[in-house]
């Protein structure tokens, strides 16, 4: 049987850091459906600055998934602009999901400013105003 290099000593696929946390992006980590939307749209927490808008909700359906959704309007710039806005704001919940409050529902909402920021400063505005809500615990 030959084995699959892609795997790592605890036979997943992912990889993982040292407390076992995977730092994948899945599809079930995604907001796909409208009608997820528009319960986080209806019900979720309102967190805004000049830069972002974070709209969070806390599902009570028992799982401890959190999901994301993106929505960048064509103010924030061209097709090459609104993509690496979507990728950087991917990479941030994919490398600190595991932070975030059990069973939350995240929709980041870009504005123009948004697509001026460099990953680092993005990172910043957005966990302090997840942390702000006290949605966000690094330790």
């Amino acid at each position: 049987m030959q084995t699959d290099d892609r795997k790592n000593s605890s036979g997943n696929l992912f990889p993982e850091n040292s407390a076992g946390k995977k730092f994948s992006f899945t599809y079930f980590e995604r907001l796909h459906i409208q009608k997820d939307f528009n319960k986080v749209f209806k019900n979720g927490l309102r967190l805004e600055n000049k830069n972002i808008k974070v709209l969070v909700y806390k599902r009570n359906d028992g799982h401890i998934i959190r999901r994301l959704g993106l929505i960048t309007p064509k103010k924030t710039g061209t097709a090459v602009v609104r993509n690496r806005t979507k990728r950087r704001l991917r990479e941030m919940f994919r490398t600190n999901k595991h932070f975030f409050e059990p069973g939350l529902d995240l929709i980041f909402i870009s504005k123009p400013e948004t697509a001026l920021l460099n990953y680092s400063s993005l990172k910043k505005v957005i966990l302090d105003l997840l942390k702000s809500a006290e949605l966000y615990n690094p330790e």
